[in-house]
């Protein structure tokens, strides 16, 4: 059977899958055991899918992975976010369309110390949307911040999005996670600057409010109360820059340090040890059971030719190498309409990488591209996971809001997109220090 009637037939059924609604883990694993018993010499091979399964999940270097989500669900469970978005708040108080930047700035922090972009709207939503719909704002000036703030936990490190690349990729963990840290300030940059903009030419969206006046010294005072927030930061990204640990090891540092210092804002209760931790089990296992899938899932494409047939169409097209990786973004962003971002990574880094080693391409620079189409694919309609968890935390927004607010949101990620892809020193120039 010809390698592309094969990729015809395997896209065909995820498809079917997905839209059936079969969780992604076991829609990939169902495609695994279809593909072996029809390509890869029947029932008695299904005993590949064992040591395949433990060589995937085998590698010291997830361990990241509980330890990352870890951070995460501690920060939000017992609401130290909180005291981010109060010390911003006497920072730029008197702006208009405050809460909306203040969202940038504290969604920007707690992307630092976690990688879950559900966590973060979630927080937010619950904790801004209140204040932002009682000063007047419009839900454009509304959601639309929401949902970018709780995103940039996709693109800045600590990502669980950039652990899956790079574990699928075969790539250095560490210089991935230091390759996010420019691009994702620069969106925040984006986003700020959309907001300002907006509310420039349109100042009904964000009315003007003027809040009792705040001396410097409450302003200092509010950035001492969040600065031991920065050694959380500093255990993840410092030493992994600095080369003093790997990331494993950073890990379980940013993992520990948050567990102190939330003991020392005395927000740490059994109650919400217990919800971090069953939070962090829940994630990590459906995480865990994807890239089981996966790692199968590219063995299945290795064995039937479909991987060395696409790298051999590739370099033989006459066409300069950046057509091709303009055709994998495009494939990707229409993938990112339709399955979440981890089923996107499934798909293509088995997919794409091949053909970009083949042609000699940065798979440092092409990884953080997939990071950002991924961090869009959360975003876009009609099935972007931060839609629907902006509504499932604003339960009176319609979804034809919501989907009218992810526009401009898509269009910053968009742009990003497009300056990476033509200035790659974006994603390589801050991991070349390392």
């Amino acid at each position: 059977m010809d390698w592309w009637i094969v990729l015809i037939i395997v896209g065909g059924l995820l498809m079917a899958f997905f839209f059936s609604g079969m969780p992604v883990a076991f829609g990939f694993l169902s495609l695994n055991v279809i593909g072996i018993l029809v390509w890869m010499g029947g029932i008695e091979q299904l005993r590949l899918l064992v040591p395949s399964a433990f060589a995937s999940v085998g590698v010291f270097t997830l361990v990241v992975v509980p330890l990352f989500i870890l951070m995460g669900e501690v920060l939000f469970q017992t609401g130290l976010v909180k005291l981010i978005i109060d010390a911003l708040s006497k920072w730029v108080g008197r702006v208009r369309g405050s809460l909306s930047l203040i969202a940038i700035g504290a969604g920007t922090i707690f992307a630092m110390m976690s990688g879950s972009a559900v966590s973060g709207v979630a927080v937010f939503g619950s904790t801004l949307a209140p204040e932002m719909r009682t000063r007047g704002y419009r839900n454009e000036m509304i959601y639309a911040p929401l949902m970018a703030a709780g995103s940039l936990a996709t693109m800045i490190p600590p990502s669980v999005l950039a652990v899956v690349v790079a574990t699928l990729s075969q790539q250095s963990l560490g210089k991935l996670l230091i390759a996010g840290v420019i691009p994702g300030l620069l969106l925040a940059f984006l986003y700020a600057a959309y907001i300002l903009g907006r509310c420039y030419i349109q100042p009904h969206l964000a009315p003007s409010f003027a809040p009792p006046k705040v001396t410097w010294g409450e302003r200092l005072k509010g950035l001492l109360v969040i600065a031991p927030l920065a050694i959380i930061i500093f255990l993840v990204l410092g030493i992994i820059f600095l080369g003093i640990a790997t990331p494993t090891e950073s890990a379980a540092l940013g993992a520990t340090g948050s567990l102190i210092l939330a003991a020392a804002y005395r927000r740490l209760t059994w109650q919400t040890l217990k919800k971090s931790f069953l939070g962090t089990v829940s994630v990590t296992a459906m995480v865990f059971s994807i890239l089981i899938s996966a790692n199968a899932f590219s063995q299945l494409l290795a064995y039937t030719q479909v991987l060395s047939e696409m790298s051999a169409l590739a370099t033989s097209l006459p066409v300069p190498p950046i057509v091709i990786v303009i055709i994998m973004q495009l494939i990707m962003f229409i993938m990112g309409m339709f399955i979440d971002s981890f089923s996107m990574g499934m798909i293509a880094v088995p997919l794409f990488f091949p053909v970009i080693r083949v042609l000699g391409l940065d798979p440092l620079w092409f990884g953080l591209l997939m990071m950002v189409n991924m961090e869009a694919g959360t975003v876009s309609p009609p099935f972007g996971i931060v839609l629907f968890t902006l509504k499932g935390v604003v339960p009176d927004a319609t979804m034809g809001d919501i989907y009218r607010a992810g526009i401009p949101v898509f269009l910053c990620i968009a742009v990003l997109l497009i300056l990476v892809l033509l200035v790659p020193p974006l994603a390589t120039w801050l991991p070349s220090f390392m």
